[in-house]
């Protein structure tokens, strides 16, 4: 019976997170075919990643809401083209579910990337850092049923129903919208870059003074910016959209690792508030997260030299 069983198991076929594939486009196409491509490819990436969300995986978890932000980012790239009341609908059922995958994603950083590497250097207490080790795994595997459960939804099969029907048929032709569209699309994707770039710009000045909530707006614009370019840079040769969107991805790294501390201030008040009188337990993710701080005010020069980089570049689509 044993190997039988064993056979069984082997059969069973591995679950693993799945990446994005770049759309292939082509200039030839209008901004109306290229817009179905660059959607209908989002949400492949979406879906490929359930199986790997429903077992909890955790950078399937990571995949889905990256798919998610990529089709968020489109719409809003090509929202002037859009009809308002379709957009703002999808955007707002896509940020939901970002919202519902959120927590696990945010509680996977904060053990694997801001706890997992602290060790004695860190000064807290060994048994304290233990305790809010366990206290944050066993959050986040409630946070990884909560987001299985979201991808079991129904309000999940109708989001992504509802989306597939509409990528599929274009649906914002309805009514004889999205006219111009019809163009060809390196014009629609110079218009909507250029304008991505001058929001990122704009949200780059005076950087040095610049609070952790301005930097986070920026990391926003950024992000938008990189998965804009992301999806329409088989439009333009490859050597001209790898520099930019390298120091891009650089750049939205370095940002990242600020916005996981400020999220990981706020998971650990939910861990240890003070009320609870777990002092040794807030006071070692204190040191915990001090250190990270210290770690990444040491690496500001670098920071601000990728970003004065970035905005010297001259834009793959305006060369």
């Amino acid at each position: 019976m044993k190997p039988a069983a064993h056979s069984r198991r082997a059969r069973r076929p591995s679950v693993a997170a799945a990446h994005a594939e770049p759309p292939a486009l082509d200039p030839a196409l209008s901004g109306d075919a290229a817009l179905q491509r660059i959607g209908l490819g989002c949400l492949d990436h979406m879906l490929r990643n359930e199986p790997a969300v429903l077992v909890g995986i955790d950078d399937g978890i990571h995949q889905m809401r990256v798919a998610v932000r990529r089709l968020r980012a489109t719409l809003s790239a090509f929202g002037k083209l859009l009809p308002e009341n379709q957009r703002r609908w999808a955007s707002e059922e896509l940020r939901w579910l970002a919202d519902a995958l959120g927590p696990a994603r945010n509680l996977d950083v904060f053990e694997t990337a801001l706890l997992k590497p602290a060790g004695p250097d860190v000064g807290a207490s060994a048994a304290a850092l233990e305790q809010l080790r366990e206290a944050a795994h066993r959050r986040r595997r409630l946070a990884h049923r909560e987001a299985a459960e979201a991808v079991r939804s129904m309000r999940y099969i109708a989001l992504k129903d509802c989306l597939c029907g509409w990528f599929e048929r274009c649906g914002w032709r309805e009514g004889g919208g999205a006219g111009d569209l019809l163009r060809p699309v390196c014009g629609v994707a110079e218009h909507v870059l250029q304008r991505r770039w001058r929001v990122a710009r704009k949200r780059g000045k005076a950087f040095t003074t610049q609070s952790p909530n301005q930097r986070h707006r920026l990391r926003i614009a950024l992000k938008k910016l990189r998965y804009t370019a992301e999806s329409l840079a088989t439009l333009y040769p490859p050597g001209e959209t790898e520099l930019f969107t390298k120091r891009l991805r650089r750049l939205q790294d370095d940002l990242g690792e600020a916005n996981d501390l400020r999220v990981g201030r706020e998971i650990l008040a939910e861990l240890a508030p003070p009320a609870a009188r777990q002092r040794a337990m807030a006071a070692a993710g204190q040191r915990v997260l001090g250190w990270h701080e210290d770690r990444l005010a040491k690496r500001e020069p670098k920071l601000r030299e990728h970003l004065h980089k970035l905005f010297e570049t001259e834009p793959f689509w305006r060369q």
